[in-house]
């Protein structure tokens, strides 16, 4: 039971990204590759600067390049850190606001007089039950808009 639970997740987790291991493996081939290749560019233009300004100028130059580089990425960073903080308090507050008929009042009487014909007791569990399902319907409905939006 346990080895079809586990084969569902990782199919799940296949059919969403698509990925399997020998993807994995041209992945890190590639990434290893990208890598040397970066490697060599970058003395070949130290080199290449070295003979058009000197060896302390063409080192500086080179530096200030990727200083630049370094700079560029902080920028995105910052960038998308705010829009993403942005993204997830405008994501809060909209939940906040559906959260907002539990405490209607005439949600409340309504579940104080089905309490007192009822009785407590039997009325907490059928409330926890219909609070999932509630609970499970809109996730679903948030899980098709996200998809949607896609």
């Amino acid at each position: 039971m346990l080895k079809n639970w586990l084969h569902d997740v990782v199919l799940a987790i296949q059919a969403k990204s698509g990925l399997k291991p020998a993807l994995l493996i041209w992945l890190a081939v590639a990434a290893t590759a990208s890598l040397t290749a970066f490697a060599f560019l970058c003395i070949a233009f130290y080199a290449w600067l070295s003979l058009q300004f000197g060896v302390v100028f063409g080192g500086l130059i080179e530096a200030g390049v990727f200083v630049l580089i370094a700079l560029i990425a902080a920028l995105g960073f910052s960038i998308s850190r705010r829009r993403t903080r942005q993204r997830a308090m405008l994501e809060r507050a909209a939940r906040a606001q559906n959260a907002s008929w539990l405490l209607d009042p005439t949600f409340l009487n309504a579940a104080i007089q089905a309490g007192r014909s009822l009785g407590f007791e039997r009325l907490i569990p059928i409330a926890l039950v219909g609070l999932l399902a509630a609970q499970w319907a809109r996730e679903g409905r948030q899980r098709n808009a996200d998809d949607k939006s896609d």
